[in-house]
């Protein structure tokens, strides 16, 4: 059952056969009275025995010279339910004694229920709860009297009465007839009643035996779970139906896109309870759709994104922490990694807030190799994404950053409710008597500013701009994620009520068609979150005592001075080492100086558009100048670092190589220029951005790159 107790599934009994328990208080007065007068009229009077029946049938089989008429009380026929035997003189001696011992041990209202419940009634149907659903799509509680009529004539002849087939119908209403014109003269109906119901056709709708949420189900079923009760689970069968609306309504849009699949789940905040779940665009062979999408492990593009930078709050960043989105290359046990973001372009000095709106991947993989690839994988793991059927955290390597690690959607939506729920993690539920107390994942003043992060729409308009299904009306956290080719599409919005999690791509891997994520699955998550809110928005996330909005300047992320001539509005957090009041001189020099690592940026920036505002500073301004100083870092800065190529690669000549390497180096603080030298002999003097291309020759070769500060670093590479 759902959590309200409406019915999702039903399973089969040994012998194949199903049924919906209805307790006497439910069955209506007409159907108990409808029965009776079918079956047994004298029920309330009798002993488990009709004297007067016995002997009418008797005497009419005695004229005939056959049985044409039987004298079966209800509690003689509950007995054969329970236990069917041959038809023979002794079975009916068995259940003649049956009937009497169980008069004396059951109440007559139990023994009624028994029977209602265990009649066939056509098919594989047991139980008038069942027919009442299957043959008018009602429930027990809403039948009108003329249908009671027929459910009272099913079990009498469940194949001759058969509903399905037109024959089967007209034999049911003319005993549906007889039943009223007898329910009329034992004085249960009135006359005007009976001539209402007789004679008119009874309209049935017929319904398949239910089967709703089937993948949670399926999921439900492959744990170790009695089998033998009643099963309550947390699905909300309205918003359920709502949702598999909502994505079935996207089918045809998502299919010309490339993408014919998609998954979703829609969990509560407070108890981690799954309120809807969908596997797939069908729960049929077509597109492979009995797989279910919610548990397919797939590339997580940049869906993890905020975990990392919740990760790095916790080291020490601030929202306002500055990471160059510049040019770098990574040495890793694969090789050279050259990351960009996804649409090639480089932002320069941007903060933790941009950083993480905008999704860029730059950012992403200097905070990750700041703040540690094996933290980063440890807090995964806690977070249920990483279990021990993952390869190490140094398979992995930087492009865990990125979103080369495999997940599925519902270890997803199960670690964002933790940043929902000021950083407690709750395993998701599906049962409703599932409890957990969480853990402790994330401090809930970082959780907030994650939280607001995400929920803001000015922090994604770089690379997002501000689509119309961004706009809900009130603050909702999304993050998306698009995998390597189109493959994969991730979104999760939570609010403080519910996390919605969807994913779209191809159960065969194949790729879509050009199109992100953002685009793909964003009308569906605009319409999901209008489902849940109809009625109205939910609360916002209360702001923690750790946490304070304070007006920073724009340059250097610190609190601003009178004298700041551009200031942004900010969270901060409570803690030593935060940003103090704004030192720079804005009276004297209105121009952003920055360090060397921004040396390719800003030549790149300037030979496409001139000279602005930005500029690398000089020895004498240093790189405390910076916008925001310096990202808050974990590594402790070296004097100069050749960062391509890298130390003990290995480059192979080939005749379809140019066999020309990119050289470059990155000093702290800004010098003039950098001398390079190669196995002793200077090859280059380069000013900012300190780079250069050589032509290489084979060997083994020592690589200097030298400040007029008398500063040097060292690499060794090889030429084959």
């Amino acid at each position: 059952m759902d959590r309200s107790g409406r019915v999702l599934r039903l399973f089969p009994d040994g012998r194949d056969r199903f049924s919906i328990w209805c307790p006497i208080e439910r069955i209506p007065p007409h159907l108990k009275n409808a029965v009776i007068a079918a079956e047994d009229k004298r029920f309330y009077s009798h002993p488990g025995f009709d004297p007067i029946a016995v002997l009418r049938a008797t005497y009419s089989n005695f004229l005939r010279r056959k049985t044409v008429s039987g004298a079966s009380t209800i509690t003689q026929q509950v007995v054969r339910l329970i236990h069917p035997r041959p038809r023979t003189y002794r079975s009916k001696l068995v259940e003649f004694l049956a009937a009497i011992k169980m008069e004396r041990q059951l109440s007559k209202d139990l023994i009624l229920e028994l029977h209602m419940n265990l009649s066939p009634m056509s098919g594989n149907i047991r139980g008038v709860g069942l027919a009442a659903r299957s043959f008018f799509g009602k429930e027990i509680e809403n039948i009108t009297v003329a249908e009671t009529a027929v459910l009272a004539a099913l079990p009498r002849s469940p194949s001759r009465f058969d509903p399905r087939r037109s024959d089967g119908r007209e034999k049911l209403n003319k005993e549906k007839d007889r039943i009223l014109r007898r329910m009329t003269e034992l004085g249960h109906i009135s006359q005007e009643t009976n001539d209402l119901m007789s004679g008119q056709a009874v309209r049935f709708r017929m319904l398949p035996v239910p089967l709703e949420a089937p993948h949670l189900l399926d999921m439900v079923l492959r744990r170790d779970v009695p089998r033998r009760q009643t099963l309550r689970t947390t699905i909300d069968l309205d918003i359920q139906h709502g949702v598999e609306q909502i994505l079935h309504s996207h089918a045809n849009r998502l299919r010309s896109a490339g993408i014919e699949q998609a998954g979703v789940i829609v969990s509560s905040v407070k108890e981690s309870e799954i309120l809807a779940l969908v596997g797939s665009l069908g729960y049929s062979p077509w597109y492979q759709g009995y797989n279910n999408a919610v548990l397919a492990r797939r590339s997580a593009g940049s869906i993890l994104k905020p975990f990392l930078y919740a990760l790095a709050l916790e080291k020490g960043y601030g929202s306002s922490s500055e990471i160059p989105d510049t040019f770098r290359t990574y040495s890793t046990p694969q090789g050279d990694y050259q990351p960009y973001n996804a649409d090639r372009k480089w932002y320069g000095p941007v903060n933790v807030r941009l950083a993480l709106g905008n999704s860029l991947n730059m950012p992403a993989v200097k905070t990750l190799k700041e703040v540690g690839v094996d933290n980063f994988f440890n807090l995964l793991e806690r977070l249920g994404i990483a279990d021990e059927s993952y390869a190490r955290a140094d398979r992995f390597g930087l492009g865990l950053a990125i979103g080369n690690i495999e997940v599925n959607l519902f270890r997803l939506v199960q670690a964002y409710g933790s940043l929902a729920r000021r950083g407690l993690y709750k395993p998701l539920h599906m049962l409703v008597d599932e409890k957990d107390k969480g853990e402790r994942i994330f401090s809930p003043e970082v959780a907030y500013v994650i939280t607001h992060i995400l929920a803001d729409p000015s922090a994604r308009l770089l690379t997002f701009g501000n689509p119309s299904y961004f706009d809900f009306g009130f603050p909702v956290s999304l993050k998306t994620g698009t995998s390597t080719n189109y493959r994969d599409s991730w979104m999760v919005a939570y609010t403080s009520r519910h996390v919605v999690g969807l994913w779209a791509g191809n159960f065969g891997g194949g790729h879509g068609r050009n199109v992100a994520a953002a685009s793909a699955l964003g009308p569906i998550m605009e319409q999901i979150i209008h489902l849940l809110y109809g009625a109205g928005p939910p609360e916002l996330h209360s702001m923690p005592s750790g946490v304070r909005e304070d007006y920073l300047c724009w340059m250097s992320g610190k609190t601003a001075s009178p004298k700041c001539p551009y200031t942004v509005k900010e969270l901060v957090l409570d803690r030593s080492g935060d940003s103090g009041m704004c030192e720079l001189p804005h009276d004297r020099d209105f121009h952003y100086y920055l360090p060397a690592t921004y040396a390719h940026w800003l030549h790149r920036k300037q030979n496409l558009q001139g000279r602005n505002r930005f500029d690398l500073a000089t020895s004498s301004q240093g790189p405390e100048s910076s916008p925001s100083g310096e990202a808050t870092s974990l590594v402790k800065a070296k004097r100069i670092e050749i960062v391509s190529p890298h130390h003990l690669d290995r480059f192979i000549l080939s005749p379809y190589n140019a066999g020309r390497v990119l050289f470059r180096a990155v000093p702290n603080p800004v010098v003039n220029r950098v001398v390079w030298m190669i196995d002793g002999m200077e090859v280059a003097n380069t000013p900012p951005p300190y780079e250069f291309f050589w032509d290489l020759t084979r060997g083994r070769h020592v690589v200097h790159a030298i400040t007029p500060n008398r500063e040097a670093a060292e690499i060794v590479i090889h030429v084959e």
